[in-house]
């Protein structure tokens, strides 16, 4: 593939501009030399592959969007809440394989619940590893369905993105379709919206729908997209969270 550095220092100096960082605190936050940033955004040279990586990570963005590759999700609108940032992005319809557990197949939801925690580790690893065709990079994903409706209504999955459809038996299916969605990652920044040092990806969710859509004029999406937890680390300690979003 031939990159423009040109273009892609332009990509560089807007992402950094949008998040109201100067070039100091990007080479301050992957641990590089002003000149390099400096550089960069003038098209003089490029990245290696772990500043690359460490450069997305800093600015919120996948590699593609900044190598303005298959990018999967566009960026159509930013929030900012006391240094945190949250991405209205639009996602493409996609395709999700793994197993999903339907609460009405259990005799109360306590059951669906404890099935729920069964599920994550091994068993987990053992279901995701027989997904076919996995989009890459490889990321767990979470799938809350319906959890807004009434319990027996609800279900949970363990996915991961395909470009198939067709998956060996015992692995179900969820389409998701286009859709906006509000994106929020585990920084620290967002971590304190919720007067907290470090959290988790789905403890992002209550404060995305109680306080960033009435204040922002959103609700629920209605068109079958649903929540997502998108794992960026094998732990699963760090991620976006995902939630499905239409304007009023």
């Amino acid at each position: 593939m031939m990159l423009d550095q040109k273009l892609f220092g332009q990509r560089l100096r807007e992402r950094r501009k949008a998040m109201g960082l100067r070039q100091s605190d990007v080479a301050a936050g992957i641990l590089v030399t002003e000149q390099a940033v400096s550089k960069w955004e003038k098209g003089d040279s490029l990245p290696d592959l772990n500043n690359l990586v460490l450069l997305a990570r800093l600015l919120r963005v996948s590699v593609d969007e900044l190598l303005d590759v298959n990018c999967s999700e566009q960026i159509i609108d930013r929030i900012q809440v006391c240094g945190a940032v949250i991405d209205v992005v639009q996602r493409p319809a996609i395709i999700l394989a793994g197993k999903i557990l339907h609460a009405g197949d259990y005799d109360t939801y306590q059951a669906f619940d404890a099935a729920i925690g069964d599920m994550t580790g091994e068993a987990e690893k053992l279901v995701l590893g027989q997904v076919k065709a996995p989009v890459l990079p490889v990321r767990d994903i979470h799938l809350s369905v319906n959890f807004w409706l009434p319990e027996d209504m609800r279900a949970y999955g363990f996915m991961r993105e395909t470009t198939s459809a067709d998956q060996p038996d015992g692995i179900d299916v969820y389409k998701v379709p286009a859709s906006v969605f509000l994106r929020a990652y585990t920084d620290a920044a967002t971590a304190n919206l919720l007067v907290k040092e470090r959290c988790e990806v789905w403890e992002l969710f209550a404060y995305l729908r109680s306080y960033v859509m009435p204040a922002h004029g959103f609700r629920e999406a209605s068109n079958g997209a649903q929540e997502m937890e998108v794992f960026d680390t094998p732990s699963h300690q760090t991620g976006y969270a995902y939630l499905p979003v239409q304007y009023k």
